[in-house]
This record gives C-alpha cells, structure tokens and sequence, in this order.
C-alpha cells in the first residue's frame, strides 16, 4: 500500500508540475515543487491557484493513480515477514497467584518508522491484545453456549494492566520492500506477549504453564504443584 500511494503522488506530482510548466512557459524540468506551490525561478503558483488555473475555477480535481503488485518482491510472497520481540519482568504474589506486569519492552522491526509515533502506538496497542490473552481473556462454554459473551463476563485489559515500565524499540534498518525501505507494521507485537511472560514465569519460579490465560488461580495451583 505504501508503495501504491508513493506512485501515485508522484503521479500527481507531475500532473501539477505540467500544469506549472504551461503556465510559466518552461519545461517541466524547470518547476520546484515547494512549501505547497510550484516555483520557477522568482515566479510561485500555490497549488490552489494551479488547479484554478486547470479547470477554469475552484472546481476541479486531479487524481493520482499508483499500483503495485507481486514483482516488486519478483513474484515472491509474503511481500515480508513481520517480526518482533518481547521481554517481561514479573512479580508474582505467592499466595494468590496473581501475575503483575513489572516491565514490557517490545521491539519491532520495521524497516523504516515513517510515522515513528503512530508505530509506538500500533505495537503497544498489539503489545496489550497480548496481554489481554495471556492474562485474562477466556471464552466459556457450557453445553455448547457461550457463558460470557459480554464485556460484564469476559475479561479484556484495562488502564490498571498496563505495565509499570512500558517500552517499545523499532529497528530501522531500512530494508523492507516499502517506500524509503519501510515494512508494513501490523500486529506483530501481539505474537511474543505470552512466550515472554510464560518463560519469566518459569524462570523466576520454575513453573512452567502452557494453558492460557494465566489466572491467578492456574498460576496458584502450579506454584502448589511445584513445592510438591
């Protein structure tokens, strides 16, 4: 996608540069593109006043188009793979069980962060759905009925289970297939949320617990289960 709408601003680009030239009387080699305007040596045209000059008024649009497909990766696909990392600290209470999320950093290779700010927000947004599934969401069932169909039941993160330290790193290496060597950036962030906190688990208690998620009372019975 990013490379489609590339293309298709610089196929905008030139039809507003044509525009400039026509008007100016220069080739198109000769028109800047500027601060919102066309420029040609001292003389400036606003984009406003190209397409006013274009369709003979303050109607009118000009409409870039750009296309992508498999051959920018020579016909391999995925066009790329979203990877990431995630590391946990943790306290556990001994007595209940309960799991507290002291720390979280999550890292995502993202080739190039156009909107860095916007990435941060996508993978700590992906960060918590993992939260959410490692620490509370269950979907109950008695005799083939869902029990807990609503948010009153069913258990999603909240502000409260944010970790205490929340941190997200993006690797720019700027070798992905997207403009200026970008990778799309989904839920990557999601994937390494209940391998991180499951292995700190074992690793801080010796506890090792493959049933998701991890309730106070599941974490409880296995910390029983292990003095055994």
């Amino acid at each position: 996608m990013g490379l489609a709408v590339q293309r298709a601003s610089r196929d905008l680009k030139k039809q507003l540069v044509a525009i400039g030239a026509q008007v100016f009387g220069v080739r198109p080699g000769q028109i800047q593109v500027e601060d919102g305007g066309l420029i040609c040596g001292e003389a400036k045209l606003s984009f406003k006043e190209a397409l006013a000059r274009r369709f003979g008024g303050s109607g009118g649009e000009l409409i870039g188009h750009g296309d992508v497909g498999p051959e920018i990766t020579d016909g391999v696909l995925p066009v790329f793979w979203e990877i990431g990392m995630g590391c946990a600290e943790l306290a556990v209470d001994e007595d209940t069980g309960e799991i507290s999320i002291e720390r979280y950093v999550s890292v995502a290779d993202v080739g190039r962060a156009i909107h860095p700010e916007q990435c941060i927000g996508q993978e700590e947004g992906a960060a918590m759905q993992g939260i959410g599934h490692t620490m509370f969401e269950q979907m109950i069932y008695e005799g083939g009925q869902l029990v807990n169909a609503s948010l009153v039941d069913y258990r999603v993160p909240t502000f409260s289970d944010v970790p205490k330290e929340f941190h997200s790193v993006l690797v720019e290496n700027r070798d992905g297939p997207g403009p200026f060597g970008a990778r799309g950036m989904g839920e990557g962030g999601l994937v390494s949320v209940a391998p991180a906190i499951t292995n700190a688990l074992a690793r801080g208690r010796g506890v090792r617990v493959k049933d998701l998620p991890l309730t106070p009372e599941r974490v409880w019975r296995a910390l029983r289960k292990n003095e055994k």
